[in-house]
């Protein structure tokens, strides 16, 4: 973790989120990922969607800021914004792991999530066999925002980070929150059908007309037997036990009293 990311937090913690401070953090970021400059070819800091805090586009590989809705939220604006800043860098990170055309899980996983634009980039690497239609696909990934792979790691990797950048601070009220915001990233996507939890990387193959894909990958998990921090991670099936104490005790939250809003539609 850079140690000029958390000398620059601390220097404008308490103070209005200024364009500056946006700035300053998105550089000291990109010194670290060098290799994700071929997909981040544009960054501005500028007002839109009073719902959305930031966005991130493949076709124009670009990060925009929405600094005044940050400054809105009911959260450390100087926190939220890293947050913000490190979920759209991850999603560059994830065209480029599109690109690279691995067969990891987290790279099939954000493959299913890329797809619609993988088809029309003509990078598909799997055969159509359930017949997807290009606009279909992408506006149904679209309604699945919950339970896209691509967008839980995203928001998993970017709470992570700033967790580990407050990690010194034991008990403080900011880490207690930016663990808050763990647990939920880890949750994310998991709903409760009366009988088992539904897991958000299923569901959201199921949801997109992904037919095929699905039952590969759930042979691919029953054949693994993959642990809990990588099924947890990427929306694989947990019990009911690993979901109500195991990701609590992951994010090592030990306590009730963190106020986070759970509606993450406002990152793209």
């Amino acid at each position: 973790m850079s140690d000029k990311m958390y000398e620059l937090y601390q220097e404008y913690k308490g103070d209005s989120l200024t364009d500056e401070f946006i700035d300053q953090a998105f550089d000291i970021m990109m010194r670290d990922e060098l290799d994700l400059i071929p997909y981040i070819q544009d960054f501005k800091i500028r007002k839109f969607s009073d719902k959305l805090l930031g966005v991130y586009s493949n076709e124009d590989r670009s990060i925009h800021i929405n600094r005044e809705a940050i400054a809105r939220q009911k959260i450390n604006p100087q926190l939220l914004a890293l947050h913000v800043l490190r979920h759209e860098l991850e999603h560059a990170r994830n065209l480029k792991t599109l690109y690279e055309g691995k067969k990891d899980l987290e790279s099939t996983l954000i493959y299913y999530s890329l797809r619609a634009y993988a088809m029309e980039h003509g990078i598909d690497y799997e055969p159509n066999l359930d017949n997807l239609n290009e606009t279909f696909l992408a506006f149904s990934t679209k309604l699945c925002y919950e339970t896209d792979p691509g967008e839980r790691i995203a928001d998993i990797k970017a709470c992570k980070y700033i967790v580990n950048l407050l990690k010194n601070q034991r008990d403080s009220n900011e880490l207690l929150i930016s663990r808050g915001m763990l647990y939920y990233a880890y949750t994310r996507g998991y709903k409760d059908n009366g009988f088992y939890l539904d897991p958000p990387a299923y569901e959201f193959l199921l949801k997109t007309g992904m037919f095929h894909d699905h039952y590969w990958l759930k042979n691919r998990v029953e054949k693994k037997d993959y642990c809990y921090d990588t099924r947890i991670t990427y929306g694989l099936p947990v019990t009911y036990s690993e979901y109500d104490k195991g990701v609590i005790n992951k994010v090592k939250l030990y306590k009730k009293e963190w106020v986070v809003d759970k509606d993450r539609s406002n990152y793209e």
